[in-house]
């Protein structure tokens, strides 16, 4: 494995063993083309979602909304590529067809402006843990398989609607945007070509397990149960 030392004094990782190293670059999301793990609406839901975001461009940004068939929200990120990388690609089919979970329930009810280059972005208004238990199934199984991934600090399901549209308002609220995933996709999103190649599409089941509970959704005890108190009363001497 190669690292190099930030300008914070940090390790960082560049790149695996075996796994063409001279095609990994340091993430650089505007940059260099990505490999990526999404979930994607259904085509009718998308073109509803393109349509609305470019309803709403009109008059407020130049930016074009985002095209239907490309909508998506990122799940984890692999890594950044100059080309598709064929022989991690094959590993990473291999483990995530070993992944047996359940489909996710989504629903998509607010828009804010997302990142430093402000774009327009579709979210939810409350918590979807399964699809953050998901998330979690798909790093252990990579972990397990000894294959790469970027580990981010936090995860805030989005779909982008418009990128770099500036400091525009949000949407208004309306119907929300809902669906039942019922498989998830690794893609190679080509960098400055406003195109996915589609690498592998795996199935969720109902018939899987349930997901696990997320450490912070773990219910509590009302009263936390702990070692008993040594009592203050003296034994009385016989």
């Amino acid at each position: 494995m190669g690292c190099e030392l930030t300008d914070g004094g940090a390790l960082r990782q560049l790149y695996f063993d075996g796994l063409e190293p001279q095609k990994i670059r340091r993430f650089s999301p505007r940059f260099l083309s990505k490999l990526l793990l999404v979930l994607k609406p259904p085509p009718t839901l998308a073109a509803r979602i393109f349509a609305d975001a470019s309803h709403h461009a009109e008059g407020r940004t130049l930016r074009e909304a985002y095209p239907a068939e490309l909508l998506h929200i990122t799940l984890m990120c692999i890594g950044c590529f100059d080309t598709v990388p064929h022989g991690l690609t094959n590993r990473l089919k291999a483990a995530l067809g070993e992944v047996r979970a359940r489909p996710v329930p989504i629903t998509l009810d607010a828009s804010s402006l997302f990142g430093n280059r402000n774009s327009l972005v579709l979210r939810s208004s409350r918590d979807m843990p399964e699809m953050s238990a998901l998330v979690k199934m798909l790093q252990r199984a990579l972990w397990r398989a000894n294959l790469p991934y970027i580990a981010a600090s936090s995860f805030t399901p989005h779909i982008t609607m418009i990128y770099g549209c500036g400091k525009i308002e949000p949407m208004p609220e309306g119907k929300p945007y809902s669906w039942l995933a019922g498989n998830f996709e690794l893609i190679f999103s080509h960098n400055g070509e406003t195109r996915h190649e589609s690498l592998g599409r795996f199935a969720l089941s109902a018939k899987a397990d349930r997901y696990e509970p997320l450490e912070s959704q773990i219910p509590l005890p009302e009263k936390v149960i702990g070692p008993k108190k040594r009592s203050n009363r003296k034994l009385a001497v016989r």
